[in-house]
């Protein structure tokens, strides 16, 4: 039948691939960035709004949103379970001596 939602969301996209670990993630950051020594951890920054939020005006009640503004990375004081040495994942490029004939 045309028209009818068989369980699937069609205002959502479905991803392109598996979304990303939060260690992918700062794997990736740690390569975009060029960082080839210490542990570091993803970095989140959050927008707060708070108001009246409801489904229409007549049913509004106080509440907040939280969104995403800035992902980054913060260089670790102690190793912990989410923290990524940049040594193992992006390693220095050992430089070749090239030889002269």
């Amino acid at each position: 039948m045309q028209g009818i939602d068989k369980g699937e969301n069609l205002n959502q996209s479905a991803p392109i691939d598996t979304p990303l670990s939060i260690g992918e993630i700062t794997t990736v950051l740690i390569k975009h960035y060029g960082l080839n020594e210490g542990y570091f951890d993803l970095s989140i920054e959050f927008n707060i709004g708070i108001g009246a939020v409801g489904p229409n005006p007549d049913a509004l009640l106080p509440g907040g949103m939280f969104g995403v503004s800035r992902i980054g990375l913060v260089r670790s004081k102690n190793a912990g379970p989410l923290s990524i040495d940049a040594a193992k994942v992006n390693p220095k490029k050992r430089q070749t001596k090239r030889t002269s004939k």
